[in-house]
Formats: C-alpha cells, sequence, structure tokens
C-alpha cells in the first residue's frame, strides 16, 4: 500500500527536468544576409523609464578569427533618453554551448541606436513592444537561414 501511495505522489510531481526549463519566449525582430537579431520577451524587465532584456544574434558564420557562431547580450534601454548600453556577453560556438559570459568592456557608454540598425529593432520591440514575429528557437532559426 505504501508503495502504491508513493508511486502516486512521484507520478503527481513535475519532473526535474520540466521544473528545471527556463522559460524563453524569443521574439525575432530583424536580421540582414549575416545575422538574425532575437529579443526574449520574457527576460524584459521593466524600472521606470528603463528596460533591461536578453538579446541573441545568430551569424551566417563565426565572427572574425573567433568560433563564435551566436551571442546573447544582457542590455539596457533608456526608453525616454532613446539609448541603450551592454551590460553582458555570452558566447556559443557552432555545437550551440555556451563558451563563457563576461561583462561589457562598454558597460559605461550610453550609446543611440542608428536608424534603420539592428540595435534599433531591438529598442522598438523593447521599448515600444515593435516589430517581433515569434520564434521557437533562435538557434534553430539561424542554421535554418544560414546553413551549417
Amino acid at each position: 500500500m505504501r508503495m502504491l501511495a508513493a508511486a502516486a505522489l512521484i507520478a503527481a510531481m513535475p519532473s526535474a527536468t520540466a521544473s528545471a526549463q527556463v522559460i524563453q519566449d524569443w521574439m525575432k525582430v530583424g536580421g540582414n544576409d549575416q545575422m538574425i537579431a532575437y529579443v526574449d520577451a520574457t527576460s524584459i524587465v521593466r524600472n521606470g523609464d528603463k528596460r533591461t532584456a536578453m538579446t541573441f544574434s545568430g551569424y551566417s558564420k563565426a565572427l572574425g578569427d573567433t568560433n563564435v557562431w551566436y551571442t546573447a547580450v544582457k542590455i539596457e534601454y533608456n526608453c525616454r533618453a532613446k539609448t541603450f548600453r551592454t551590460l553582458e556577453y555570452t558566447y556559443y560556438g557552432r555545437d550551440r554551448q555556451s563558451m563563457g559570459t563576461e561583462a561589457s568592456f562598454t558597460i559605461n557608454e550610453n550609446r543611440t541606436p542608428g536608424a534603420g540598425s539592428i540595435d534599433e529593432r531591438y529598442y522598438l520591440y523593447v521599448c515600444q513592444g515593435r516589430n517581433g514575429t515569434p520564434s521557437i528557437s533562435p538557434f534553430r532559426d539561424t542554421e535554418a537561414n544560414f546553413p551549417r
């Protein structure tokens, strides 16, 4: 009887895998012939005029002479001032494995997104909710657009 009760209790519990999953809601916000840009909508945190969000870029080839094929960048936007600053970078290899995270070297620089740039597309989505198309996986989307 105890075995049956224990089995019922275990069956009712969410699996460790399910509870450990990170919920992400990726939105494709732009791209060109060299990269595709995404924002994780669930990562957007509002604090007055500022918003912090996780962005993701997938590239058609490795960046420069590195093995970096994808980057995730945590960015803070000042929606009123129409500026942004990068906070940290995470780099990913072709195999989708993280190569590490580091603080941005330009963390204290407030920049203005250029008209028509990917930075502007990120800004428009994070601050105004414009120009997003749902994406199940930025990794898979990138690989479908830029076959490896």
